[in-house]
């Protein structure tokens, strides 16, 4: 059967699966436990409002249809919301999901694309199945990175860059001045800045720059959001992006057809018109945030300062703690897995859900010494 694994690409060997955090399911199977705590994957952990629930029940009275293959309820509706025009609009089944399309539309064999780490795996994955070249920039002491570096990295068939603002796994973001400058550096080199917005709904800093400011400011920009984190769906797997139309026209050429579900596109389109629920949930998250890292600091343990729903935590003994955890049934995220390490990356739960939590991590850390 050697002719098999000579059929797979070979520049596959140095990709690594994709490491997500445990499932609860794994970890009774693994430990018999009762109550698991899942804190790993960056979730909104709040209940979806009633509209999105109405909604969902709604889309399932035609699921033996196809679902509309533009979504164009959705990609309406969001247009309207950040004034760009429908055409401008991408709708994929999450931010990977978009990425992967978005790179084989417009990446030929060889090409390059950089990227600032340590980021989200998905990226570098996304970037060779499409068949280039993944640049990876280094973050710079004090979590951030210096633009000349990210410029300098750009160098022979480099098509894109593609960054995290927030980051993930770091929470730190580029500042306003920054980014402009990246922005139009790469416009003038006829280079793609490709912005991953995942976590922007949790931002309270006014230093840092919209992707839809970038967008109005150069317009040769492509902004990626979720809907898997602040608006609660992350098991639909719906995402969008603002894209110049040249770029969304061949993104529409080669994207997986009916690719975001009928339920996907109803739940979205309800949940983006919940803005005073989703402020809601932003200011709850935040207020916990700031909660746990009190707390986390009142014993000792040294977080870094993020603008997320997660919080890095910071020990010499990182795996340790994290194996302690998951025998106390919480489970968290070894930041390693994202290429950051010692560190673990926590997830702002519920109010009990993070006191629990707290309440362990001090019972492992006694236990450790």
């Amino acid at each position: 059967m050697a002719w098999l694994r000579d059929l797979i690409r070979k520049d596959l060997s140095g990709v690594d699966k994709y490491r997500y955090g445990k499932p609860i399911s794994e970890l009774q199977r693994e430990l018999g436990l009762e109550r698991i705590v899942r804190l790993s994957s960056n979730e909104n952990p709040w209940p979806l409002p009633d509209s999105v629930k109405r909604a969902i029940q709604t889309s399932l009275e035609n699921v033996n249809r196809y679902p509309d293959p533009r979504s164009y309820r959705l990609r309406r509706l969001l247009a309207r919301k950040w004034g760009v025009s429908t055409g401008e609009i991408i709708i994929g089944a999450g931010t990977e999901s978009i990425l992967h399309s978005l790179f084989h539309s417009i990446i030929a064999f060889g090409d390059g694309i950089v990227c600032p780490v340590p980021t989200y795996p998905l990226y570098r994955v996304a970037a060779i199945a499409s068949g280039a070249a993944f640049v990876e920039v280094p973050v710079r002491e004090g979590g951030t990175w210096e633009i000349k570096d990210i410029v300098d990295a750009c160098t022979g068939r480099v098509k894109a860059v593609v960054l995290s603002n927030p980051s993930n796994p770091l929470g730190t973001f580029l500042e306003r001045e920054r980014m402009l400058n990246l922005a139009h550096e790469l416009d003038s080199r006829q280079i793609l800045l490709v912005v991953d917005e995942a976590y922007a709904e949790y931002v309270d800093d006014p230093n840092y720059l919209s992707g839809i400011e970038l967008f109005r400011d150069i317009g040769r920009v492509v902004i990626t959001r979720t809907f898997s984190k602040i608006y609660g769906l992350a098991s639909l797997r719906v995402g969008y992006a603002i894209a110049p139309k040249t770029v969304a026209d061949a993104f529409d050429k080669i994207h997986p057809v009916f690719e975001v579900s009928r339920v996907g596109q109803y739940a979205a389109h309800a949940a983006l018109l919940e803005a005073e629920f989703i402020n809601g949930i932003r200011l709850k998250t935040i207020s916990e945030r700031n909660r746990i890292t009190q707390s986390l600091s009142e014993i000792g343990v040294h977080t870094e300062q993020t603008r997320t729903n997660f919080i890095l935590v910071k020990h010499r003994k990182s795996d340790e703690v994290y194996e302690g955890l998951l025998r106390e049934g919480v489970i968290v995220r070894k930041a390693s897995d994202l290429g950051l390490d010692g560190f673990l990356r926590v997830t702002v739960g519920l109010p009990e859900e993070n006191e629990y939590f707290l309440s362990s991590i001090k019972k492992v850390l006694a236990k450790l010494g």
